[in-house]
């Protein structure tokens, strides 16, 4: 008798199933390769440059991009922007501007956590329950600690708005929260 795989969960795996069980049989069971889209290569892109702007080291790009109100401030982070893009094989003037405007508001909500700790990028999570058996796994993109709470920012680099139902009741956010919890 075959052995069955143990499916881990995550918010965007649960998403795809409400969304589309077919899409999720074949992206999850068939294992059928997806093409990047243009929303990914954007989101992996603004990811890289704020993972590296978190970095003590790189302050002097954030502080260039706040002091200018652009992420053009900095012209590195412009030439970065537009070589991860070229990498990611979505390079085209509208993206390239979107990643521009993007990289500039998150930087610009409070990136650091005014009176608490960054802590590193991309921190991953596992959380395993017996009764109900269930295990879900994801990635916090950054996490900042303050005295009496942890703050969770996930980054987003869709065109697409969160539907009323998902400001409502969000799952990848109550994943989040009982991760922080743990």
């Amino acid at each position: 008798m075959q052995k069955k795989e143990k499916k881990v969960l995550s918010a965007s795996r649960i998403k795809t199933f409400e969304d589309c069980s077919w899409k999720y049989w074949c992206n999850y069971h068939e294992k059928i390769p997806q093409t990047q889209n243009d929303g990914a290569c954007r989101g992996t892109v603004c990811h890289t440059v704020f993972e590296l702007l978190l970095l003590a080291k790189h302050k002097k790009y954030f502080d260039a991009i706040m002091k200018a109100a652009n992420t053009e401030g900095s012209p590195t982070i412009v030439r970065m922007l537009r070589m991860l893009l070229k990498k990611g094989g979505c390079y085209n003037e509208e993206n390239f501007q979107m990643c521009i405007d993007m990289v500039y508001v998150g930087l610009n909500a409070d990136f650091f956590g005014k009176g608490g700790k960054a802590d590193k990028p991309e921190i991953k999570f596992v959380i395993k329950n017996e009764d109900p058996e269930y295990e879900i796994m994801g990635y916090i993109d950054k996490k900042i600690k303050f005295k009496d709470k942890i703050k969770i920012v996930d980054y987003k680099s869709s065109k697409r708005k969160f539907p009323k139902k998902e400001l409502e009741s969000n799952l990848q956010a109550m994943a989040y929260t009982l991760a922080a919890k743990r």
